[in-house]
């Protein structure tokens, strides 16, 4: 299980970087998800490197669930009504909260895997 989690967090990571661009637009949750995206790759590549100590699952549980809000809470931001739209960051915004879209759910599938690593339900030896 932990090979699973290592592959979606190194997926979730990649797409973390467009979107953390966002933060350019005044969404600073789109910020916080690239720093909890490669805070839940470094935690489970820490679970493989070190045989596996619970508490490195538990934090990248913690971290998918800080990813989680923060991306809710950048997508809030692109979709809300009430701020200013720059003809010149429409282009960009629309791509972030597409990849946003994709992002979302992996964080949650993130979270599940980092949860079997907590638990301690793992294929290492």
């Amino acid at each position: 299980m932990e090979w699973v989690a290592l592959m979606v967090w190194i997926v979730i990571a990649l797409l973390a970087m467009p979107v953390a661009l966002g933060a350019l637009s005044g969404a600073p949750g789109l910020a916080l998800q690239a720093v909890a995206a490669i805070g839940g790759l470094v935690f489970v590549a820490l679970f493989i490197i070190l045989d596996g100590p619970l508490w490195t699952g538990w934090m990248a549980v913690g971290l998918a669930v800080l990813g989680i809000v923060a991306g809710l809470w950048g997508a809030e931001r692109l979709l809300s009504d009430d701020r200013s739209v720059s003809a010149d960051l429409q282009g960009i915004e629309e791509l972030e909260a597409g990849i946003l879209g994709v992002q979302l759910p992996l964080f949650g599938v993130a979270l599940l895997c980092s949860l079997c690593l907590g638990v301690n339900l793992v294929t290492l030896a």
